[in-house]
């Protein structure tokens, strides 16, 4: 049995809430990321698919006078790019708010879901830090994809668990579940940049039952706030 973390009643909220600010930031600031490295010597490819330039074409001439020509190609790019790592450290806090108010006695499923789930965070968030703010594109894209491989196996293990377990919002759940052929719809009519979508709603949605309920939202563990002292011993 893994003991849970604890995290105050205030400190969930505040997760919860940090990640519901990055999801609704996510509507536009996704696709002014992947217009912007459609615009990069390397991202020109992906305005073939034709399922993308249909959208991104007009989008370009219209945004670009405004939002994606105060600086070189490259530079607009990584700008818009850095918004990742502060999307992906919110859905890591409120997943380890999220995690701090289940139950100690989880299954194996719902257990190692939530181990490879705020590990691929981790390290995509390190990813993050190297190929937006350090400008490493190259090595910190190897770090990102590492984690979302390892994403891969945690967000369907998490999201079995949580189903059966009845956790809520459901919704959450199923998108947690489905996050990988959510993200490679979105992918196809697009660049990466929007595969982000699924993870920002299924967290989004837990952040806003966390800063609405707190531990009184169903699926969670409202003991945890009494047993706080005895967690942390352990």
């Amino acid at each position: 049995m893994t003991t849970r973390p604890y995290l105050s009643p205030a400190a969930v909220r505040r997760c919860g809430l940090a990640v519901v600010v990055v999801a609704i930031a996510s509507i536009p600031l996704a696709p002014l990321n992947a217009l912007a490295r459609m615009q990069t010597e390397s991202g020109r490819s992906d305005l073939e698919n034709q399922l993308a330039s249909w959208w991104a074409e007009p989008a370009m001439r219209t945004l670009s006078p405004w939002l994606l020509d105060f600086a070189d190609t490259q530079t607009v790019y990584l700008t818009y790019g850095k918004f990742y790592l502060l999307a992906v450290l919110a859905v890591l806090a409120c997943a380890v708010a999220t995690r701090s108010r289940r139950p100690d006695d989880l299954g194996w499923v719902e257990r190692w879901g939530w181990r490879l789930t705020i590990g691929s965070l981790g390290l995509m968030s390190v990813g993050h830090v190297c190929a937006y703010w350090l400008a490493f594109v190259d090595q910190g894209y190897v770090v990102i994809l590492l984690g979302m491989l390892v994403g891969v196996f945690g967000n369907i293990l998490l999201g079995i668990g949580l189903i059966r377990h009845g956790f809520r919002p459901r919704l959450s759940a199923w998108v947690i579940l489905l996050d990988l052929p959510l993200s490679i719809a979105l992918v196809s009519i697009s660049t990466q940049a929007l595969g982000m979508w699924p993870m920002m709603l299924a967290w989004g949605l837990i952040g806003w039952s966390l800063w609405r309920g707190g531990a009184e939202a169903e699926g969670f563990d409202e003991s945890v706030t009494r047993s706080a002292p005895v967690a942390q011993r352990n």
